[in-house]
Formats: structure tokens, sequence, C-alpha cells
């Protein structure tokens, strides 16, 4: 074979390659003067982006709506609405001296929550911190199946696998300890009772919005299904799947004065310890 002949079947072989490497980019990509429209990379990126949004609707839904509402329309003497233009448009954050920017502003007051309430003779609710929690993770490299826990005796289903570092906790308040009592009632009123209503039944003002409905203090069966260590675990850590935030940061001792509040609703006590 020549070498002119070598050089065309070459040729050949390249252009054969190209075209369908070209499609692909044409199809992807877009002519360069081709009629303004989406191309299909384009295409690609606003579903990832609609994936995005409505993933955070689902986060929204179970975690800030029962306080903002279902539309961020807020909810009367709870928590302020969200859909306004000034936390968009950069106003707010200059009127609290925010030099970064509006995102910036909203991923950390999400991330960091809002420890003391700016409007407290307006809203009752104190915002939770949403940050992961700084615990380390575990590795990801298989091993042995873990031995199930043995099942707790007339425990509520939600209680059956209580982590390890909360079995066994115990109050350190007496039930009947009135101080205890009187600052776990001021600190259920003030972050509590928007969702599980002031005298314990599950019918706050925020309740409405929620599904599941949050639990109700004053069913007796229910309470004395849940043991103390899961009760502290749950208002600790949150409650998956629902509307309950973790309060851990209140710390523990704001946490047992809540929780024995919470069970005297119920007439239950502490039970065994």
């Amino acid at each position: 074979m020549s070498t002119q002949l070598k050089i065309l079947v070459g040729l050949i072989f390249t252009l054969l390659t190209c075209i369908p490497l070209a499609a692909v980019a044409i199809n992807d990509l877009g002519m360069p003067n081709a009629p303004a429209g989406s191309t299909r990379m384009e295409e690609r990126a606003a579903s990832l982006a609609g994936r995005d949004i409505q993933t955070g609707a689902e986060a929204f839904g179970n975690y800030c709506a029962s306080c903002h509402g279902k539309q961020g329309e807020g909810i009367p003497s709870v928590a302020p609405a969200l859909n306004r233009k000034d936390l968009f448009d950069g106003r707010r954050q200059k009127d609290v001296g925010w030099s970064g920017s509006a995102a910036g502003f909203l991923k950390n007051t999400i991330a960091a929550g809002r420890p003391v309430r700016s409007r407290p003779d307006l809203y009752s609710v104190t915002m939770p911190t949403w940050s992961p929690p700084g615990t380390p993770r575990h590795s990801p490299t298989p091993g042995p199946s873990p031995t199930p826990a043995p099942t707790r005796q007339g425990v509520n289903a939600s209680c059956q696998n209580v982590p390890a570092q909360f079995v066994g906790k115990k109050s350190p308040f007496a039930a009947t300890n009135a101080a205890a009592l009187a600052e776990g009632k001021k600190t259920y009123d003030e972050k509590c009772a928007a969702c599980h209503g002031t005298g314990g039944q599950g019918n706050g003002p925020a309740a409405g919005s929620l599904n599941p409905k949050p639990a109700t203090f004053t069913d007796k069966a229910y309470m004395q299904g849940l043991p103390v260590d899961c009760h502290f675990f749950r208002i600790s850590e949150g409650v998956q799947g629902t509307g309950m935030p973790p309060w851990r940061s209140l710390g523990e001792n704001a946490i047992w004065q809540v929780l024995i509040y919470e069970r005297q609703f119920a007439g239950v006590g502490l039970g065994p310890q």
C-alpha cells in the first residue's frame, strides 16, 4: 500500500470517529449560531437544580413549616414570615450589619440557629441549630453485622433502638422538684408549646401543619411506654421524619427540667431509674 493510500485511509477513519463525537457535542451544547433555546446540557443543569429545590422543599416541610408556615407565611406569635423580599434583596442583611451575601446570611442563620430571639415580644419560638452535629463519622469499611439490641418490653416502638450513649441515663432532678419543674415549664412554654400545646395535648398553633402530629404528653399509655432515657434522647437529638428538631443546645440540665415537666402532664413521673 502506497504512502498516499495509507494517509487517505487514516483520514477516513479519523473522520468516521469525529462525526459521532460532533453529533453528541451538537446535541449537548447546541450549534454556535443556533436559535435561542435550552441545550441538552442546560436542561440537565435545570433538572439537577429542580432536584435540589425539591429536596429543600421536603426539608422545609419536615423541619421549618411547623413554625414558619407551609408557604413561609409565618405563624402569628410563633415565628416570622420568610416569604419576604427584604430577606433576599439585601435589605435585611444591611439592617443587621451583615457584610456577606444574602445567601450566606440565610445559610448561616439556618446552620447556627437563633439562640437569642430578636423579637420576643412577637414570637415565642427560639430557632434551633440546624448544622450537622459534630460527631465523628463511622468508617465506610464494612464490618460484621452488629448484634441486635434486646427488645425492651412495654416500650414504644420508637424507643427500641436508643443509641448506647443514652441508654440508662437518669435524671439528676426528682419528678417533684419544684424549682426544676418551674424552669422546665419556662423552657417548655418558650420552645415546645408552639407544637405540643401549653397543656401537652399536641395541639399547639404550629401542630396543624405537622405530619405526623406532635406527641401528646397527656396520653398516659403513650408516656408509660416512653422510658426516661428514650425521652431524653428524643428531646436532645430530635426525631427523624417528624417536625421535632434537636434541642441538645439547651444543655443536659435544661433538657431534664423540660422532661420532668412534660411527664407531669400524664402523671407518670420518672419511673424506675
